[in-house]
């Protein structure tokens, strides 16, 4: 009777050994497809897409001078799209600002230049940028139709190239 007692025992040992190295297993795989799903993101379907002619546009800078879509014919261009009281469009502007891009860079602010907060984000940008204040229903925004704040557009020759939320979607 002892024996058969030590043997069940032994034989429920193995078992429980069996379903931690398969549990263990299991996890490690579910990690693995976790970080492989992470590494691709999500592409935002509201985005300009590659490919999309950039529309005719105009927008008055702070000093006097005009953006349009004829800058963005020829050459290679990134377009960025922000907006006050956004916490990613100041974590882009901190980014853009510690390592600007070797692109030249059209930034356009939602907000009326009267507004402080628009104008300190773009005074900011202006370091770094051509930059004009626009709204919702001006010609810039139907021209690019941006899918939110903030939102970055690579123009190559009039064309988007790329768009994205953060810098790493546009620069690679």
């Amino acid at each position: 009777m002892m024996e058969l007692l030590v043997l069940g025992g032994a034989v429920l040992a193995v078992m429980v050994v069996l379903n931690l190295l398969l549990t263990f297993a299991l996890v490690r795989r579910v990690r693995a497809l976790q970080d492989r799903v992470s590494n691709v993101p999500a592409r935002d379907p509201a985005l300009p897409q590659p490919g999309d002619a950039v529309g005719a546009f105009q927008a008055a800078t702070p000093e006097g001078g005009l953006l349009t879509d004829e800058a963005l014919r020829s050459g290679v261009n990134l377009v960025g799209f922000f907006t006050t009281g956004c916490h990613p469009c100041a974590t882009l502007r901190a980014q853009l600002l510690e390592s600007p891009p070797r692109l030249p860079l059209m930034a356009f602010v939602e907000g009326h230049e009267d507004d402080p907060a628009a104008r300190e984000l773009g005074a900011a940008l202006g370091a770094i940028a051509r930059v004009a204040f626009i709204t919702e229903t001006d010609s810039v925004t139907k021209a690019f139709r941006p899918a939110g704040y903030p939102t970055l557009i690579r123009v190559e020759n009039g064309t988007v190239a790329a768009s994205g939320h953060q810098l790493r979607d546009v620069l690679s």
